[in-house]
């Protein structure tokens, strides 16, 4: 008998914009229910004169960053591993890779001109490959060098300690 697991660990998910619970605390702190993001406003030039205002140019944007394993890591427990209840573990190795990945292809962005409203998310698209791919190149040997340097100091960062209770094979089981 054995049981594979595909263990993602991560450190942190953060998302940057406005929450559909901004103007609720209470609604914060409900973890039942999933919260939504929207853009926010990142910048705002406007002119003021006599009693007009004129907005020049605006900025909205939102993204989510995840600090995550880019691939998950495949923990295997066999029929000793599980009867004996082995504890297995992963632990986060793409720090900066995944925060940067995430940030760049999660990124909204839309500028408003002259109140001409534009949104270069789209446009934006085009870039992502090229920027990703690039800092990919750069944040891969930065991570490699700090798990390498946590793991000679013994610390290892966002840590999934995983074990398999038991296992059935043969039979259909349905589980709640």
């Amino acid at each position: 008998m054995k049981v594979t697991i595909a263990a993602r660990p991560g450190l942190a998910s953060l998302h940057l914009g406005a929450s559909d619970a901004d103007n609720s605390p209470s609604a914060f702190a409900d973890f039942s229910n999933p919260q939504s993001f929207q853009n926010a406003e990142i910048a705002q030039v406007s002119v003021k004169l006599l009693f007009l205002t004129l907005n020049l140019i605006g900025v909205n944007g939102s993204a989510a960053v995840e600090i995550a394993n880019n691939d998950p890591t495949i923990l295997t427990f066999n029929s000793t591993d599980i009867a004996s209840k082995t504890i297995k573990n992963a632990s986060t190795k793409n720090l900066t890779q995944s925060l940067t990945t995430s940030l760049v292809n999660n990124l909204s962005l839309s500028v408003s001109a002259l109140g001409l409203g534009l949104d270069v998310t789209a446009l934006l698209g085009t870039v992502k490959p090229a920027v990703v791919a690039l800092l990919n190149g750069v944040t891969a040997p930065v991570d490699e060098l700090v798990y390498n340097v946590l793991g000679a100091l013994g610390v290892r960062v966002g840590e999934a300690d995983v074990r398999v209770m038991g296992a059935t094979c043969g039979r259909s089981v349905l589980v709640q």
